[in-house]
């Protein structure tokens, strides 16, 4: 089974829609690692795209602080801004169908959370080998895809840490990996393009895939909605 793995939306449809240009020819399911809103302008567009397409959604931090799970006094002002823009831009069926996520599930042998499972309602970032190994602790799978960071990355249970960069990569030998499938609709690892992720479960490899897409149009709609500047200023530099 192919499945495409979409990381970290965050209401930008323009990056949305091309990796799934891309992900329909190639995977049979999906599945979220949550954060479908927050930062850009077309939540209800990007639930409905995600939703229409069957795909298994964990919830994310931004998904929770529009719907009163996650504490917004945690964010900075700028995503605080959007968490409230946001929550009051939903249709009432998008934001109960936000509010009905959870935090952990499990598909086809694999765990998926947004943050850590060793606290995945604090919103931990595993950025380092030994926060890798708190989530470790609590992964009963072999794999375990997250996002969170924004930065696509794998790490190995021995300790080792690779780059998630264009290319193939075999998830297999005596380890558990946390699979960090960086973001869709706002990158920060230096790179404005958006991650597309292709998980083969049969043959245990991952892919990524680094997709242009139209960021002035995101950012001009970010812009109209009046919502921070600085959120449409960063698509350009993938930060």
């Amino acid at each position: 089974m192919k499945y495409g793995i979409l990381g970290d939306i965050h209401s930008n449809l323009e990056a949305l829609d091309v990796v799934l240009d891309y992900l329909r020819k190639e995977v049979d399911r999906y599945i979220s690692v949550g954060d479908l809103v927050g930062y850009a302008a077309s939540p209800n567009e990007c639930i409905d795209r995600v939703r229409g397409i069957g795909s298994v959604i964990v919830a994310g931090n931004h998904d929770c602080a529009v719907t009163g799970k996650a504490d917004i006094a945690r964010f900075n002002p700028y995503a605080r801004e959007a968490v409230i823009w946001t929550k009051e831009t939903l249709t009432k069926d998008n934001f109960s169908f936000l509010s009905s996520l959870d935090l952990i599930i499990h598909a086809d042998n694999c765990t998926v959370v947004h943050a850590s499972l060793d606290m995945p309602d604090e919103w931990t970032y595993i950025m380092s080998i030994d926060e890798a190994d708190l989530s470790f602790r609590f992964q009963e799978t072999a794999i375990c895809f997250i996002g969170h960071t924004h930065y696509p990355g794998i790490f190995r249970s021995d300790g080792k840490y690779v780059p998630f960069d264009d290319g193939e990569y075999p998830l297999k030998g005596n380890y558990k990996f946390l699979v960090n499938v960086g973001s869709i609709g706002q990158p920060r690892d230096g790179s404005p393009d958006a991650c597309a992720v292709i998980f083969d479960s049969d043959k245990s490899v991952v892919k990524i895939k680094r997709i242009a897409y139209n960021v002035k149009k995101a950012q001009d709609k970010i812009i109209k909605a009046g919502l921070p500047k600085i959120l449409a200023s960063r698509l350009t530099f993938g930060r």
